[in-house]
């Protein structure tokens, strides 16, 4: 049989999908020890019916070809966060461009540790999205809230959290991280950019270097045919 619908944990918080072969590497136990509910599915056309209900995907590659595996992973990390278990260098990269994340095989430790901040992941969204149903925050072009000593709470910023969250899982280079990141930090101490740079441990004329470009990129941006406003 191809999928097999485990019960669910009682104090099952996330919806695991496991793909594997039938002889299973332990990671079905990590997964309910993390408090997950756990599908199997031990082919690709098991595992594509089921993604759609799951918060975790898991990978077992060495059960499967690659075209299968980077199939389901690309399927997959749109809606889920993916974890791809495999000893082979060249499918890692592949999928970890798609957005999923990677561990050796037989690390089961390391998978185990891996699952946990996938985990942390999919909770921290679900945080987000309440947040953004629940607070309403308009911020000016200029990327200034208020002006505060103190951080603002996180559920403040659920836009700017949400764009770190999909900067961190799309790999994407550290220069453009970095923009993402002290726009978060930013909005956390409500524009203050003496406590934003103290906080991360950086010269505040950095910030207001990047501060200045990025106003002016969406001046650009906002005005008519792409063309920057006369000064």
């Amino acid at each position: 049989m191809s999928v097999n619908l485990a019960s669910a944990i009682p104090s099952a918080r996330f919806s695991a999908l496991l793909v594997e072969g039938d002889k299973g590497v332990g990671l079905e136990s990590t997964l309910r020890e993390q408090g997950c509910s756990v599908r199997r599915a031990t082919s690709r056309a098991a595992a594509q019916e089921a993604l759609d209900t799951a918060d975790v995907v898991v990978i077992s590659a060495a059960s499967f070809g690659d075209e299968d595996v980077t199939d389901l992973a690309g399927r997959a990390a749109p809606n889920a966060v993916v974890l791809v278990v495999t000893d082979n260098m060249d499918l890692a990269v592949k999928v970890a461009k798609l957005g999923a994340s990677t561990v050796t095989s037989g690390a089961v430790e390391l998978a185990a540790a891996q699952i946990s901040q996938l985990l942390a992941m999919v909770e921290l969204k679900r945080k987000v999205a309440r947040s953004s149903s629940a607070v309403s925050v308009t911020a000016p072009s200029s990327g200034v809230v208020q002006r505060r000593s103190t951080p603002l709470p996180k559920e403040a910023t659920p836009d700017a959290m949400e764009a770190l969250i999909e900067a961190a899982e799309g790999l994407v280079p550290m220069h453009r991280f970095q923009r993402v990141y002290v726009d978060y930090a930013l909005r956390r101490f409500g524009g203050n950019k003496v406590h934003t740079a103290a906080a991360l441990g950086i010269d505040r004329r950095t910030i207001q270097r990047w501060a200045r470009a990025r106003a002016e990129q969406q001046q650009q941006q906002q005005a008519p045919n792409g063309q920057a406003n006369p000064s």
